[in-house]
């Protein structure tokens, strides 16, 4: 019993710690773009975008490990473990999570090159890569919500979870699409948006 608790804790934390580094990574990445969408992306931002990518690639692995570790223990420890309808609800987050990973791969990272401007793209790929992006942000939220939402455990259908998971997306992709529509507008017009604000140590913005 104290092997499987030592293990299912390890699980536990090694968990988490993927989950926390991949969001912060991924809102790090998400603020820095947002300031530079109507300029060339640099040299420094092609390495920004490549090493985020790897980041967030091994800790979706990670997740992957240690969720189905929880799965055998879990099981092995409880019976009735694999009825819990959050935890389904949470497996389909990670599924979306994959899928959306490998959509970004495959219809975003060609585009983003060094020298291109996001904002002079067409709107119908400036907003599909918007989406891509929303969805995989939302997605990483959600998922580290379930993590530690304990008070749901057996007691939130999964129904309801899918219903708050679906609201969010759409809020969250109609806000990001409306937003990037405007910018896309104003660059199409020739007005440059103001400066955005710095987010970095100090109040600084990072170069």
């Amino acid at each position: 019993m104290r092997h499987a608790m030592l293990l299912k804790n390890a699980l536990v934390f090694v968990h988490l710690l993927a989950m926390a580094v991949a969001v912060g990574k991924m809102l790090e990445y998400d603020f820095r773009f947002l300031r530079s969408v109507h300029r060339p992306i640099s040299a420094q931002q092609w390495e920004n975008l490549l090493h985020t990518k790897r980041t967030m690639t091994v800790a979706l692995g990670v997740l992957w490990l240690t969720g189905l570790g929880f799965l055998y223990v879990g099981q092995a420890q409880y019976p009735g473990y694999l009825a819990n309808e959050k935890l389904w609800m949470k497996v389909l987050t990670v599924c979306v999570l994959t899928l959306s990973g490998m959509l970004m791969h495959h219809f975003a990272f060609p585009h983003m090159q060094q020298g291109t401007v996001f904002l002079q793209w067409p709107l119908g790929r400036v907003l599909l890569l918007t989406v891509f992006a929303t969805v995989s942000s939302i997605s990483w939220l959600y998922a580290s919500f379930l993590g530690i939402a304990r008070s749901w455990n057996d007691t939130v259908a999964f129904e309801h979870a899918l219903g708050v998971y679906v609201a969010l997306l759409l809020l969250a992709a109609a806000g990001t699409a409306g937003l990037m529509a405007f910018l896309h507008h104003r660059h199409a017009r020739g007005i440059q948006p103001g400066p955005l604000p710095c987010t970095g140590p100090r109040g600084g913005c990072p170069r």
